[in-house]
This record gives C-alpha cells, structure tokens and sequence, in this order.
C-alpha cells in the first residue's frame, strides 16, 4: 500500500527528531502533530502507541493498533511486516498481553496519571456482569479508585478500556469483551477480582464450559 509506503519514509527520514520529541520533550507538540497527520494518511481509524525503553530493549516500541476492530487487522500487519530498519524504534502490530504480572502483584506498577489523579493496574478491580455461552463474550464492571472524581474526563473511558487492552490483548480484547462499565471502588471491595486475573478468568469461563458441553455429549 502505498499510503503505507509513504509513512515509512517519513518516520525513517524523522526517527531522531521524532525520538527525541518522545524521550527528551524537545518540540514534542510540533513533532508528534505531524507524525499523527502523516499517520491518518493510512487510516484515521487506526491508533498508535510509543513505549520507551525497558530494561530488557534499548530501543522504543512504536504500537500499532487498531483497538480490536479485525477490518483493519491486514493494514496493522503490514505496517509492521513493510517497516524498514530503524535505528530507534521496534514496530509492533497489536497491543500484546503482559506476560509478567509480578511488579503488578507487588503494587510496584506505573501509574496512569488523570490531571491530578495517579491509578496503578494494580489498584483495579473488576466483576462479572454476563457471560453469553455462545459467543464467550464478557461484560465487566470495573472498579476504580477515585472515579467519582475523574469520571468526567474526556478521554478517560478510552484510557480505561486501553488498560484492560493492555492486561488481555487486543486480540483477546476484541474476542471476548463484549461491554464495561465503570464504578467508583469501594471502600470494601468484598467479591471482587483484581484486574490483572482478567486473563485467567477468561480462560476458566471457557474450560468450564468446554467441560460442561462435552459431559452433555
């Protein structure tokens, strides 16, 4: 594709500007408008994500995503099948799941920040609201804390449903999260489940009722 094309020109002839827009803040506003209008040229549909560098990887992850709508998948994998070799960034297709849920365990995750509000993976909590047999789809109600405050935020829903993307996949994401709502944490969160337990619950809804078909057979 040649939109595709174009934009893989643009990024490798602006890497260094556009890394150190994302690591050192120098014309970040100017730098990140133009690599979002030379972005949409491809699809105003489709998303992208920048990670820094981590411990285990010196360059940034660049993400792109589609936010589960499957229509788009084949252009979010060419995007990174196409990419060139670049000497600050790795492209990704898709948000993947987090593979090591210990620090969330621990409480030692980065928080989000919402204005003046900080919210940790590990703060969240959830409950199974539906689960439809057929289609194992999911509706949750996820629990958080300070939410009567921030629940006004323009963009908080998308940020909030980025982070379940983000602990399942958004592959799985748009597989089996049919609806979420959201609530303010209670004081005394008794019958819930921590966030990051998403992934196995979903895996034992569908065993059970794996099990329970095959004993019906």
């Amino acid at each position: 594709m040649k939109q595709i094309t174009n934009f893989w020109n643009w990024f490798q002839d602006n890497e260094e500007v556009i890394k150190n827009a994302f690591l050192l803040g120098i014309k970040t506003k100017e730098v990140f408008e133009n690599l979002n209008r030379n972005y949409k040229y491809i699809s105003k549909r489709i998303g992208f994500l920048i990670i820094g560098p981590g411990e285990e990887q010196e360059k940034s992850i660049i993400i792109f995503t589609a936010a589960g709508y499957r229509k788009l998948f084949p252009k979010i994998i060419e995007l990174e099948e196409t990419a060139p070799k670049l000497q600050h960034f790795i492209p990704q297709a898709f948000i993947k799941p987090i593979q090591n849920f210990e620090k969330y365990r621990q409480g030692k995750d980065t928080p989000y920040t919402f204005e003046n509000f900080k919210i940790q993976i590990s703060q969240l909590q959830f409950a199974l609201l539906d689960y439809n047999i057929t289609t194992k789809q999911l509706k949750i109600k996820l629990y958080i804390p300070n939410y009567n405050q921030i629940k006004y935020f323009e963009e908080l829903t998308m940020e909030l449903e980025l982070i379940v993307m983000v602990i399942i996949g958004e592959i799985a994401y748009r597989k089996h999260i049919k609806k979420i709502e959201f609530a303010q944490k209670p004081t005394t969160p008794n019958g819930l489940l921590n966030l990051i337990e998403l992934p196995d619950y979903i895996d034992y809804l569908y065993k059970i009722n794996t099990r329970n078909n095959l004993l019906r057979i």
